[in-house]
This record gives structure tokens, sequence and C-alpha cells, in this order.
């Protein structure tokens, strides 16, 4: 269970302020590696589909 500290020092704070992040959680990290895999894949794929609709609108 993670457990986040709290800055409480200002008795009249509208919100509370994070002072340490709570570490992430497995499925945390898992999603970002997946979003950023995603991400690599799209940015390889796309000049190949620019390139290959490029080439059919030339012939």
């Amino acid at each position: 269970m993670a457990v986040r500290v709290f800055d409480l020092t200002e008795p009249q704070a509208h919100g509370l302020t994070v002072v340490e992040a709570a570490p992430r959680r497995r499925q945390d990290v898992r999603r970002l590696k997946r979003r950023w895999a995603i991400y690599g894949l799209l940015s390889l794929v796309a000049p190949f589909l620019v390139a290959v609709a490029a080439i059919g609108v030339v012939r």
C-alpha cells in the first residue's frame, strides 16, 4: 500500500500539497511501457505509409 507525505504546515491551506509522490504500481509501469511502445511503432509505420501513398499518387 502506497503512502503519500502531505505538507500540513499551513493551517488555512486550500488543498493539500503532495511533498513526495507515491511510487508507481506495476500496472502503471506496464501501461506506460505499452503506451510508449505504441508511439514508437506509429513513428516507424507512419512514414512508410506516407511513402506508399505518395508512390501510389505518383503512378
